[in-house]
């Protein structure tokens, strides 16, 4: 548990169920909003990271101007669960550190923690609560598609590699179902705001 007045409230989901669009919703509202997600491709700038992932990766994840390369990154850290792991033993102790910073400076009775591998990664053990976004896999893999940034391939390695909806409403305190309308999404944030307002304060 954080030492801190702000209530640490997770937000995760499976890959097109909605968990950026709850999470731009709940920052509408003037909730403090944390996308770990965020913070850990701003890591990849660090000079630090950097040196940490070539010495384990090797330079064929740079860029052309000496950067790492998020997608090339992507193709060797996700092939298999040790690459995995080493990929997350280099970024999870600085992402760390940066949202508990960030934490200490919010003074809002709650923040909302965007992760999508917060159950994954053990992170869940630092948070007051977690908020699970639910939707059809179907209707996810579709959404995915459309955005156009993953193709079907990616898509089912990134699936693989994420707990399943079983082991997110195990975990879940708070549930939001994504499978209509927008309408219907925003009532069900908009509830659930007033609802973790009175247990924070």
């Amino acid at each position: 548990m954080m030492q801190t007045n702000t209530r640490a409230i997770a937000l995760t989901g499976g890959i097109g169920s909605g968990k950026s669009t709850v999470a731009k919703m709940f920052a509408d509202m003037g909730v403090p909003v944390l996308d770990l997600d965020v913070v850990g491709r701003d890591m990849l700038a660090s000079p630090t990271v950097q040196s940490a992932l070539l010495d384990t990766f090797g330079s064929g994840i740079q860029n052309e101007q000496g950067g790492i390369d998020r997608k090339l990154l992507a193709t060797q850290a996700f092939c298999d669960a040790k690459q995995t792991a080493r990929l997350n033993a280099i970024l999870h102790p600085e992402i760390v550190a940066f949202e508990q910073q960030w934490l200490k400076q919010q003074h809002a009775p709650y923040a909302i923690i965007e992760a999508s591998v917060v159950l994954e990664s053990g992170g869940i053990s630092r948070m007051d609560a977690l908020i699970v976004v639910l939707a059809d896999k179907t209707l996810r893999k579709k959404r995915v598609l459309t955005r156009g940034k993953q193709d079907e391939a990616m898509f089912k390695q990134i699936i693989e590699r994420q707990c399943d909806d079983d082991m997110r409403r195990k975990y879940a305190n708070y549930i939001l179902h994504n499978d209509s309308s927008l309408e219907s999404l925003q009532q069900q944030v908009i509830q659930l705001s007033e609802q973790l307002m009175k247990e924070s304060l």
